[in-house]
């Protein structure tokens, strides 16, 4: 039976479930709701899978409660969700914060896990001569305060997801997930919580207990280097810390490879998961 890390209820997440044979939920980043998954990914990855994509709490469609929000709860209610859907044992995507977020499925909940997807994603801070950076990052809080909401995320989405080469050359894929962001965006509220739940993952000394094979995927240019580090350097560290990971390396691309490069990169995962399907 699954029991969730303190007295919060699990709620009952809004998502959406396409394709079939072998169950895979996809879990997305920060503040991110179901819907921004691109379609390249989802309608490929529902040809071979039956496919999961969800809206964490005060994402989407799935309203936001008071409860101080953590990877770890949003873990929860993942899990919730995969019982409520006869899913498990299921394999998991995680992009970014999502990949934190499967950790937490992986250690608290392994029967419900057959296998990680952990793409642009870290443990939380791992250096032992840095201080851990909590809370809302200095940065964030101040793009927030001189730009706003909207232009804060514009920003951040061109300026880490993609490659400036892409961003020129290939401006209205950025659009659409900006759009897809903007559309089911957290309130204001809720995005720090969620921007505090990613600050305060930490996994580090509990990375051997995630038995479960894993793929780590990252681009090369992901290394804008934010709260909890780049993610190219934390991915590295993920691949050598958990028991049974394989790492690859996307040339060429930023944060956002499911977007940027989606057909490489889902082939890397396809042939990832399909052996263990």
């Amino acid at each position: 039976m699954f029991i969730p890390v303190r007295a919060v209820e699990p709620i009952r997440l809004a998502h959406e479930v396409r394709g079939s044979g072998p169950p895979l939920v996809l879990l997305a980043g920060t503040g991110y709701a179901g819907a921004t998954w691109g379609e390249d990914l989802v309608g490929r990855l529902a040809e071979r899978f039956t496919v999961v994509t969800l809206d964490y709490r005060g994402t989407g469609e799935t309203p936001g409660t008071d409860d101080d929000y953590s990877t770890r709860l949003f873990a929860a209610d993942a899990a919730a969700l995969i019982d409520e859907l006869g899913l498990g044992p299921t394999h998991l995507l995680g992009h970014s914060m999502g990949g934190r977020v499967a950790q937490w499925v992986a250690i608290d909940a392994p029967d419900r896990v057959r296998s990680l997807v952990l793409a642009a994603s870290g443990p939380g801070e791992y250096r032992a001569d840095r201080e851990p950076q909590t809370g809302i990052p200095l940065a964030n809080a101040l793009a927030l305060i001189e730009k706003g909401y909207e232009q804060t995320i514009t920003d951040q989405i061109r300026s880490t997801f993609f490659t400036p080469e892409f961003a020129a050359s290939s401006p209205a894929t950025i659009d659409r997930l900006i759009g897809a962001f903007w559309d089911g965006r957290p309130s204001l509220r809720d995005y720090l919580k969620h921007v505090i739940a990613r600050q305060g993952h930490h996994t580090v000394d509990r990375l051997a207990e995630i038995d479960q094979p894993c793929l780590v995927i990252v681009g090369d240019r992901d290394t804008h280097v934010g709260g909890t580090g780049s993610h190219l350097d934390q991915s590295r560290y993920l691949a050598d810390h958990l028991p049974h990971a394989d790492l690859r390396i996307a040339e060429g691309v930023a944060h956002g490879l499911f977007w940027q490069t989606p057909h490489p990169v889902i082939a890397e995962v396809v042939a990832f998961l399909a052996p263990r399907a």
